[in-house]
């Protein structure tokens, strides 16, 4: 009896004890998370992010968390960035495979074009990557009359598409974004334009297409046709956004895109830009820094700072060796 007392004694005695050192180790945790946050944001103060455009957002790629806008309702013109949703439109209502012949309506419109020619067969593919690559508004109506009939019908089911993914300020006359007889005929928002890349990246072709600077495609006579990017940020930084450009005269430059990976992190959009590839690179740079800021952890601040004392560690060393 005395025995089984002595035990429980024991048990009780060391069970509180693990409880004081849980305890302690807890806020010890809390103490030196809290001294790791206080090291970091003292060197991540963000400083107000200034553009040119005069509309942008930046949204994180999986749930759509806002982490930063300028006047994302206001409305304009969507440009090329309408392609996007061509594309979007395309891939759900056709195969990739499919032959295309382009009517003389389409080889008729205005450039940029990819120079397709009459009477030849083209996989909807291909013209998908001279939408996305050239931005080609012969193959956007191609694509248009191909799918659904006619560049009416197709309209009809790309309005029908942003307002089933919440684009509730956009509406697109044409598969092209190319301006209407009509100024106030088309019109789109950045809000919109994220919501709309934010669905589209989940389709890998789109963002594979998006992050090329060339590609050769080639109709059924064999001759090849050579796309170049219009996103010339490709062709300028190695961590470029990948996304999709527009320019009009009422637009002015409009773009929207992701960070450069096929699982982004986050998805931009900006609208009427004077200076569109210094915004971007400002979006994407800002962007990622507030997702990281987002998205930490005890662990991924543990990490960034031992590597900020073991780089601060490497400095020290080098200054000591250059002194001597």
């Amino acid at each position: 009896m005395r025995r089984k007392k002595h035990l429980k004694r024991k048990f009780i005695t060391l069970f509180k004890n693990r409880i004081v050192f849980l305890s302690v180790l807890f806020l010890v945790g809390i103490a030196a998370w809290t001294f790791l946050i206080g090291e970091i944001s003292e060197k991540n103060v963000f400083q107000p992010i200034t553009l040119n455009a005069k509309a942008a957002i930046i949204i994180e790629a999986k749930d759509g968390e806002v982490f930063f806008d300028k006047d994302p309702d206001k409305r304009y013109p969507p440009a090329s960035t309408a392609k996007v949703m061509t594309a979007i439109v395309a891939i759900e209502n056709a195969h990739l495979d499919k032959r295309i012949v382009p009517s003389k309506e389409a080889l008729r419109v205005e450039p940029t074009v990819a120079g397709l020619k009459p009477g030849i067969s083209y996989k909807l593919k291909d013209l998908l990557a001279a939408i996305l690559i050239k931005s080609a508004n012969d193959a956007a109506q191609a694509i248009a009359e191909g799918v659904a009939g006619s560049q009416q019908d197709f309209v009809v089911l790309m309005n029908e598409k942003a307002g089933r993914i919440g684009m509730e300020n956009t509406y697109f006359a044409n598969p092209s974004g190319l301006p209407t007889a009509r100024k106030d005929s088309q019109h789109t928002t950045a809000r919109d334009l994220a919501k709309m890349m934010k669905y589209a990246s989940r389709y890998k072709i789109i963002l594979e297409l998006m992050s090329k600077s060339e590609k050769s495609i080639y109709g059924s006579d064999k001759k090849e046709i050579y796309l170049r990017t219009h996103n010339k940020s490709l062709l300028r930084y190695d961590d470029a956004p990948w996304g999709k450009t527009g320019y009009t005269i009422e637009a002015r430059r409009t773009f929207v895109g992701t960070d450069p990976a096929l699982r982004p992190r986050i998805v931009f959009a900006l609208l009427k830009s004077d200076e569109l590839w210094a915004d971007i690179m400002i979006l994407k740079r800002e962007g990622l820094q507030l997702y990281k800021e987002n998205n930490r952890t005890f662990l991924s601040d543990l990490f960034r700072w031992l590597e900020e004392q073991r780089s601060q560690g490497i400095r020290g060393v080098q200054i000591a060796e250059a002194r001597k």
